[in-house]
C-alpha cells in the first residue's frame, strides 16, 4: 500500500495496535468509537453538489457506478484534490475520464484535454453534439448499477460492521480523509503519478 493510504489507516486506528494483534476486546472499543461516528446524522450526510443525479444519496449505487469506471463518488473529491495538489490539471488522475468518454477512449471528442475534468454542462452539450441523449446514457449507467456483480461489496473485511453497508462505510473513511478499500487501488494510482511529478520537478519550482 501506499503512503496515503498508510497514513489513513493510521488515523483510523490510533491504537498503535496492529488490527491483527487486537484483542477482542480491543477491537470491540474501536468498533464502537467507529459507530459512534457514524451514528451521527452529520457525518451521514451526502455532500455530492449533483442533487439531480439518480444516484444521489444513494452511497452504494453512487459507489458501484464510479468504481465501475475506475473513479470514486464526488463526496471524495475533496481528500482527491488534497492529494494531487500543485499537481498540472494534465496529469493528474481524471477521475471523470471514463464515464465521460464511455469508456476510456477520447476518441469521441468529449474530452478536452485543457479540461480533462470537464464540467456536467459540457459534458451533456458535447454529448448533445455528438448525437447522444443524456436520457439514454443515463439508462446506461443504471443498468451498470443495478448489475449484482458492480453493486456486491468487495472489501475482504467481511467481519466489517460496515460491510456492504456503502453509507457508513463512505462516511468512516471520508471522516479520517481516506477511501473505502474498494477503491484503494485508484489511491495507488494517484500516489504513483504524484510522486513521478515531484520526481521529475527535482525541486524546481512549479509554474
Amino acid at each position: 500500500m501506499g503512503k496515503t493510504i498508510d497514513e489513513h489507516l493510521a488515523k483510523l486506528n490510533t491504537t498503535g495496535i496492529a488490527w491483527e494483534d487486537m484483542n477482542e476486546e480491543q477491537r470491540l472499543a474501536l468498533r464502537k468509537e467507529w459507530d459512534r461516528i457514524v451514528g451521527d446524522p452529520n457525518e451521514l450526510y451526502c455532500t455530492c453538489p449533483r442533487t439531480g443525479c439518480r444516484n444521489n444519496r444513494n452511497c452504494m449505487q453512487c459507489v458501484a457506478l464510479h468504481r465501475y469506471f475506475d473513479g470514486f463518488p464526488d463526496c471524495l473529491r475533496p481528500l482527491d484534490e488534497k492529494m494531487q495538489e500543485g499537481i498540472p490539471q494534465d496529469r493528474r488522475y481524471n477521475m471523470h475520464y471514463k464515464i465521460q468518454s464511455g469508456g476510456g477512449n477520447d476518441a469521441t471528442g468529449l474530452i478536452d484535454p485543457h479540461d480533462p475534468d470537464g464540467s456536467r454542462e459540457r459534458l451533456i452539450k458535447a454529448r448533445e453534439a455528438a448525437g447522444q441523449d443524456m436520457v439514454a446514457v443515463m439508462d446506461a449507467w443504471a443498468k451498470i448499477v443495478k448489475n449484482p456483480k458492480n453493486r456486491t461489496c468487495t472489501c475482504s473485511h467481511t467481519d466489517c460492521w460496515y460491510h456492504g453497508n456503502c453509507v457508513k462505510c463512505v462516511a468512516l473513511h471520508r471522516y479520517f480523509e481516506g477511501f473505502p478499500a474498494c477503491v484503494r487501488y485508484i489511491v495507488d494510482k494517484i500516489d504513483d503519478i504524484v510522486d513521478t511529478y515531484r520526481a521529475e520537478q527535482g525541486g524546481k519550482p512549479e509554474n
